[in-house]
């Protein structure tokens, strides 16, 4: 499995870490699946912890034509993963966004899978930049 970035998720993903505040740091991914290749077209920013509710999840899943095709978190810790580690996320993408020592966007791709329990699979990522 890989996971492509488009040209317009990097920038936004970069602009959001540009302006990084403490309330911004989590979103969803939106695009599609073909394959065992994911392809990520836009990012949406979310509120802290992607949603308030599943039902608010699904709302948005049904808002967006079932285009979301995983989240994003530049503050991973384990109350936002396990609230993805889940049935809802199951074969979904999970991007750990960090920054390197030189403020350069560090990507790190997952899909969220389940064996006895749900984790994240690390998977290969591949980008326009």
């Amino acid at each position: 499995m890989e996971v492509f970035l488009s040209a317009e998720a990097i920038q936004s993903l970069s602009a959001i870490q540009c302006c990084l505040s403490s309330t911004i740091t989590d979103g969803f991914l939106i695009g599609h699946k073909r394959g065992g290749m994911f392809f990520i077209e836009k990012t949406l920013p979310s509120q802290k912890g992607f949603f308030s509710s599943q039902r608010k999840y699904f709302e948005l899943r049904q808002k967006l034509e079932d285009k979301i095709i995983g989240f994003y978190s530049f503050q991973t810790n384990e109350s936002k993963l396990k609230k993805i580690l889940a049935p809802l996320a199951y074969g979904k993408i999970y991007l750990r966004l960090d920054l390197d020592k030189t403020n350069r966007l560090e990507i790190k791709p997952f899909v969220i899978e389940h064996d006895r329990g749900f984790f994240l699979l690390p998977i290969k990522l591949k980008s326009v930049r």
